[in-house]
Formats: C-alpha cells, structure tokens, sequence
C-alpha cells in the first residue's frame, strides 16, 4: 500500500511541476484575461462533469470489483453522451459558455469524461502503474502543446490552450480504452448489475465533490471580471497544489478500501494518511510564507502581484482540506457518500452565504475567507464522523508511535 502511495505521490508531484508550467505559460503569454476564460472554460467542464459521473465518477470503484463490467461500460458511455449534451445546452441558454467555444466544451467535456471513466475503472482494477502513466502523459502533452502555439507558432489566443488540450486527452483516452476493452474481455464471469445501486451512490458522491469544489469556486461567477477571475484561479491553482500529498494518497485509500473493506488496520492507517497529509502540507506552505512577491510576478506577469498575498488567505481552508480530504475517501471506500455529502454542504452552504458579503467588503480576499469557512466547516464534520464511528479517542489523536507502526506496517 506505502509503495503505491509512493509512486502516486511521484506521479502528483511531476503532474504538479507540469500544471504549474501550464500556469506560467497561460498567465504570461495569454494574458490575465485569457487566463480568466480558461479558469471559466474549466470550471465550465468540471461542472458538466460532476454531473455526468454521477454514474462514471470515483464511486464507480466500489462496484467494479463486483459487477459486470461491460454493462458498466455501454451503460456508461451512453449516459455521457446524454448527460453531456443536456449539461451543455442548459450553460449555452444560461450564457456562461464562452462565445465561440460552445461546441468545443461539448466535444471535451465528453472526451475528459470518457477518459477519466476509464481511468476510473483502471484504479479500480488496482493498475496504479498505468493509472499513474496516464496521469502524467496528458498535463505532459499539454504543456508541449501550448508551447508549440506560444513559442513556435507565435499564437497567443484561447485556441492555443484549446487545440492541446484536445489532442492530450485524445491521446490519453486511446491508451486508456485498450486497457479498458481487455479488462472486459477476461471479466466474463460476473453476472450481476444493478444500474440504480450505481446511479444511488454516484449522486451522492458527485453532490459531495460539487458542493466541495464550490466552496472556492462559487465565488468565480460572482467576481466583477474575468481579469479578476484570472488572479483568483491562478492564486488557487498554485496553493492547492499543497494537496499533492493528500491526493497522492487518497486514490490508494479509496481503492485499497473498496477492495479489503472497514478493518482495524484500514481505519489505524487513514488516520495516519491524513495526519501525514497535513504536516507536509503544513510544510509546503510554511516555504511559501518566505518566497518573495516579485517570484510570483517573474513567473506569472505583473498582473499577478496578488498571487502570493491570496495564496496565504486560503492556505488556512487548504490545510483543513488536506487532513480530511483521506477521511473523505475512508467513508467513500466504504460506501457512506450520504455522509459526505452532507459534511460538505455544510460547508457549501456557509461559503455561499458568506461570499457575497465578504467580496463586496473585501474583494479577492473575501473570497478566500469564504473559502476558508466553508473547507473548515466540512473537514470538522468529516473528522467527527469518522472518530464517532471508530471510538477514536483524542489522545489518540497524538499517538505518533503508532503512525509509525502503521506505516511499516503498511509496506
């Protein structure tokens, strides 16, 4: 379990050097404006996407062990198709698509969804190798693409981000295809299906990741500019990236759960994981704290003198995420989405109540305080639960002595 935690963490932290790179490379040659529209496009995506795994997403895991995969799949690729094209009519009559790139949000929202549902299944599969892989090849591919426009073609438009990112998960969803089609072949012998057991949990879990995401997004919609969009997204972009613990960890959390189920030493060594999340992410931002402003503007543009200023005001919710982002996916692996998204909602729903207020008094930073409730308010729920159902007593909390056991142990 460790060495694939290991190995995930590698592949998030070279994912993590790609993505910022695409960061550097949107900000300074496409200008702030641009980089608001692709903040948008992207939310815009993520949005149509939530919807979408409500049967393809990460709860999947949980019933690939145990159902028939091909009808996993042809009921899963129909869904997409539907769910995308209803998703993005209903933003084309709401107008929050960009002009000109309505049929191209179309057209990658149902390649991303495809991709990610086949990598969903490779997770599930406990092929964390090719899962990995994959996770590097398309941010990897992109970052050439966008290059190629920028510094060879001399194309400084929003179709210098969009023609990469079509040929990057083109690329990433063929490899993950194959695999997938093999993985049907040799998985005849399961019989059993139930497509409302899927569909049950999948809301659950993608009105969980909704409501999660929304916290520090909702606020995008509501800012004055897309120029403001772009400093907040790039500000966001770059503090998360202290999850890379967190989300190097949680995929082998969920997957290793959904397989082996609620033992003792599952529920010892998420405890630990999360405990583990937080400190180093506690770490990364501690760094951030001394790296001067005019860093930030070198790499991003003078647009972006903010960056390092919002960085730090949302760093308090990031940390609070970190810890109970492996707790999370404990309760996912488990099949308790009912309870997640709960946790979140709560939190959800202060941001939104809060939001409004804080922008108009305190513009980009009360956005970020905004934030910082809302990721409070649902990491305590979550770390509630989890130690009401594990009898977890608080000095536990602090029995560092066993951590260490746990993770030998889990080598």
């Amino acid at each position: 379990m460790i060495k694939n935690i290991i190995q995930t963490l590698f592949t998030k932290g070279f994912v993590a050097i790609i993505n910022l790179l695409i960061l550097i490379l949107s900000s300074r040659y496409l200008g702030i404006s641009t980089r608001g529209e692709i903040s948008l496009f992207v939310l815009n995506i993520a949005n149509i996407q939530i919807i979408n795994e409500i049967y393809t997403g990460y709860s999947l895991v949980y019933f690939v062990p145990k159902f028939n995969l091909k009808k996993m799949v042809v009921n899963g690729v129909v869904w997409t198709l539907l769910a995308s094209s209803v998703s993005n009519l209903i933003f084309f009559l709401w107008n929050k698509s960009i002009q000109g790139f309505e049929l191209d949000m179309f057209f990658l929202s149902v390649l991303i969804i495809l991709n990610t549902f086949n990598m969903v299944i490779i997770l599930a599969k406990e092929n964390v190798k090719l899962y990995n892989f994959l996770s590097i090849l398309q941010p990897l591919l992109l970052v050439c693409g966008i290059l190629f426009y920028t510094l060879i073609l001399k194309e400084f438009t929003f179709r210098s981000y969009i023609i990469p990112l079509y040929i990057s998960f083109a690329t990433t969803f063929v490899i993950s295809a194959i695999s997938v089609i093999k993985y049907m072949m040799v998985d005849k012998s399961k019989t059993e299906f139930s497509l409302v057991s899927i569909f049950s949990n999948g809301f659950f879990c993608q009105l969980a990741g909704w409501f999660h995401v929304q916290v520090n997004r909702f606020s995008w919609y509501i800012l004055g500019s897309s120029a403001l969009v772009g400093l907040y997204s790039a500000a966001s972009s770059l503090i998360e990236s202290a999850w890379l613990v967190a989300s190097g960890i949680t995929p082998i959390v969920l997957s290793k759960i959904s397989n082996t189920g609620d033992t003792i030493f599952n529920r010892k060594i998420t405890i630990t994981l999360a405990k583990a999340a937080f400190l180093l992410s506690a770490i990364a931002i501690l760094v951030l704290w001394f790296l001067p402003v005019e860093l930030f503007v070198s790499l991003l543009g003078k647009d972006f003198s903010q960056t390092k200023h919002l960085m730090l005001c949302l760093s308090p919710g990031i940390l609070c995420i970190s810890f109970s982002t492996v707790i999370s996916h404990y309760f996912s692996g488990l099949g308790k989405l009912r309870f997640i998204a709960g946790c979140n909602f709560l939190g959800f729903a202060f941001a939104v109540a809060l939001s409004p207020f804080l922008i108009g008094k305190y513009n980009l930073t009360g956005a970020a305080i905004s934030a910082n409730v809302g990721y409070f308010i649902s990491s305590l729920c979550l770390f509630f639960g989890f130690a009401v159902k594990n009898k977890l007593q608080f000095l536990e909390f602090f029995n560092f002595r066993e951590d260490i056991q746990n993770i030998k142990q889990a080598f």
